[in-house]
Formats: C-alpha cells, structure tokens, sequence
C-alpha cells in the first residue's frame, strides 16, 4: 500500500469506491500524494531533532537554569511507584510525602507549588509501580520508547502500509507526550488493541478496555459501546478486568489508598473548575475550558460539558447499534470519548492518531469525500495546537475539532446507510 490516501484495490482485487470510475478519471491528482506523505513526516522528524539538538545544547552544555527537565510528568510517576514499592502507597497522594521523592529525584521549582500530584486510581499503581526497579531516566526512557512503540504497531496494524511507520512515528501527539512524559501513547495503544481484537478475539478486547480504566474519564462509553452492539463476552472481560484490578490494589496496597485517591479527585476537580489547572485552561480540550476562557459562569460550563458528553454519547449509540463499517464504528467511539470528561489534557489528543488510522482504513477502501484528506492532517497536527495556539490566544477551539471530526464520522455511516443495505465488515477488510 503505498499511501494511506489513495484509493487502492481491495483483497480480491477489485477498487472499492463510492464514486464513479469516470469522475475519478477526469478528477486531478490529490495533493496529498504518496510523496508528500513521505516528506512531511521526514520534515517533522527533522524538526523534532533539531529541537533536541539545541535543547541538550542549552540545558548540557551552556547549563541554563531556566532551561527545565524534559518529561517533568514522568515524575509523579516514577515517584509513585517508588512508593508504593516500598510499602507507602497511600502515600502516593499526600503531596508532601510525594514532593519529598519528587525534590530528591529531579529539583526543580517551576510547577504550582512545586509538587507534580499523583492523581490516577489505585488500580494504576500495579503498573507503574516496576519502573521504580529502575533509575529515573532509565525509567523514563523505557516508558516512552517502550509506548511509543506499542502505538505505532497498533497504527500500522490498523492501516498497514509502508508509509503508517513514518507517519505514527512523526505524529505531533506522539512528540507531545514524549515531551511531557505522559501515558497517552499507552493509552491510545490500549484502545487501538480492544477495537483490533474486538470482532473475532472478544476477551482480549475486553481485557484492554478493563486496563484503560487507569484512566476512568476516557473509557466512560466503552462500555455502552458493547452493550450497543451485544458484545457480551467483551463486556463481561471488560468489567471482570476492571473489578479484578480495583480488588487486587486494594489487597496490595490497602484500603485507605482508596481513600487518598478520592480526596486528591475532589482537589483536582476543583482546580479545573476554578481554571487554576497546572498547564492552563489552553491545554485542556474540552467544552468546559472552551467556555471558561470565554469568561462564562461555571454552571454554562459544566452544562455545555453535559450537553457535550450526552451527544457523544448519542453518536456512539448511533454508529454500534446498527450496522456500519467496524472502521468508522471504531473511529467515532475513540473520537467521542474525548468529549464526555472536563478533566482532559493536550497530551490525551494522542488519541487523534487511532482515529485517524480508522478513519483512513475506512476511506482507503470506500472512498474519501471532499476535505477529508484535508481534515486528516489538521487532526494530524491538532495536538500541538493547544501548547503553541490555544495558550497563547487564551481560547479552546480543540473541542471543536474533536466535534467536527465526531461529526464527519457519524455523517459517513449515515451515508453508507442510506446508500444501500451493509453487512458489518470485520475488522481484517
């Protein structure tokens, strides 16, 4: 295959495609070419190595002090499991027995009040907490190749090509959660195996979406989306998996972590409502940041948040209940999940690159309508828009592009609904 934008022939060696042959005939070449799809991701890396370049410059060589850490959210990580390895666990969200392992790992004072809080379930600590047998950077280093790694298979499982290495690779949300040492290449990747597994290896599915729940707000409509399309054996995986892991960390690191978990929850609920978030309102993608920077009062927000997280809840009701694509059905189930939760980061939009990955897998196949091609790479790029855009403007328009796209998707199954009678695909056509 050799560009994720071109219409290619199916298995059996017939072009699938919803226009007409003629058109396609007398239509120009796209600009976005197999060429172009080489160059611009070589082009990003390139970027991506320079800024490297210059940063160890400045923070190795010249030992600029205002020149700070990179992956500084390893931290909180990396500390957390450090102690709750050695039997502190609750301890993980105490702020100040947490900033205690922060200071005498990496120093540094540039964060709100110099302490980066642990803030995930309990169940999360079963995982994180191996990279404490490893040294900080040697830890920080395996969790991002090794994330980085289980993305971009799961991309190019879902659209193989010779080009999807290249393109995973140079991804902007990959780079940006590199950059700040977060988990949503681990958790794009988990969602990226379920959806892969899902038609023909339900239990599997269900074992990676029960893993996403150490991250709740974003796995709040996979459950819906089974109960919608009676995957009953993933279902029943998914929450044995979820159950499994609560009781598990509750045995291993007892109950009152559970109850630390849930005041640090209320704290950092009211930090976003407040609009003090550690990154800024810039950085967070959702309808409620997008209606606080605009100065309207809390209660419109946390409305608009409801209203949001309801109709992506519609849209994922209406792309599993009946047939369609599994690619598109796939597609809108990870773009919606990005619009129920006002507890979202810039970071999260790693999500982007599975839909994307869907959603090229389903036009490749079927046809790419007018400005398809075009939005693929404003998603492509979108993750980099609220670090460099958003926080310098002091506006949300992430949001919006998360609604569009959920919309572009939900539009394409009403089209191939209406056009003739389909039969779900599974998830290898």
């Amino acid at each position: 295959m050799n560009s994720i934008f071109s219409h290619k022939p199916s298995a059996r060696g017939r072009p699938i495609s919803l226009e007409l042959p003629v058109a396609q005939a007398a239509r120009r070449p796209h600009w976005i070419n197999a060429t172009r799809l080489r160059l611009y991701p070589m082009v990003a890396l390139t970027c991506y190595l320079i800024f490297l370049v210059i940063y160890v410059y400045r923070a190795v060589w010249l030992q600029r002090a205002d020149v700070g850490p990179l992956a500084m959210d390893f931290l909180p990580i990396w500390s957390a499991s450090f102690l709750a390895m050695h039997g502190h666990a609750p301890d993980a969200y105490n702020l100040h027995a947490l900033s205690v392992v922060e200071f005498n790992t990496v120093p540094y004072s540039s964060t709100i009040g110099g302490i980066l809080p642990w803030l995930y379930p309990p169940n999360t600590l079963l995982f994180v907490a191996p990279l404490s047998l490893l040294p900080y950077k040697a830890a920080a280093v395996a969790f991002a190749g090794g994330s980085l790694a289980l993305f971009v298979h799961a991309v190019h499982k879902i659209m193989p090509g010779r080009d999807t290495v290249l393109i995973a690779l140079a991804f902007p949300g990959a780079a940006l959660v590199i950059m700040v040492g977060q988990n949503g290449l681990l958790t794009a990747a988990l969602a990226a195996f379920g959806l892969l597994a899902l038609p023909r290896r339900p239990l599997v599915a269900g074992l990676c979406f029960g893993l996403l729940c150490m991250k709740p707000h974003l796995v709040l409509l996979f459950p819906l989306a089974l109960l919608c399309s009676r995957s009953w054996r993933a279902l029943v995986a998914f929450a044995l998996t979820a159950a499994m892991t609560l009781v598990l960390a509750a045995l291993v690191f007892g109950t009152q972590t559970y109850t630390a978990f849930l005041h640090n929850t209320v704290a950092a609920a009211g930090i976003v409502e407040s609009g003090h978030a550690v990154m800024g309102l810039g950085r967070i993608p959702t309808v409620f940041a997008l209606f606080k920077l605009a100065h309207a009062p809390t209660s419109l927000a946390a409305a608009s948040q409801g209203i949001s997280a309801l109709l992506a809840a519609a849209a994922v009701v209406y792309a599993w209940r009946d047939d369609c694509s599994y690619p598109l059905r796939a597609a809108a189930l990870v773009c919606a999940s990005l619009l129920v939760s006002p507890y979202l980061y810039d970071y999260d939009l790693a999500w982007y690159g599975v839909v994307i990955a869907w959603y090229c897998r389903f036009a490749t196949h079927r046809g790419w309508q007018r400005w398809e091609r075009e939005w693929m790479v404003v998603l492509w790029l979108a993750p980099l828009a609220g670090l460099f855009v958003m926080v310098h403007l002091s506006l949300q328009l992430l949001p919006l592009v998360s609604a569009g796209t959920l919309a572009m998707v939900t539009r394409r199954i009403a089209l191939e609904r209406r056009s003739a009678p389909v039969i779900q695909r599974d998830v290898n056509q």
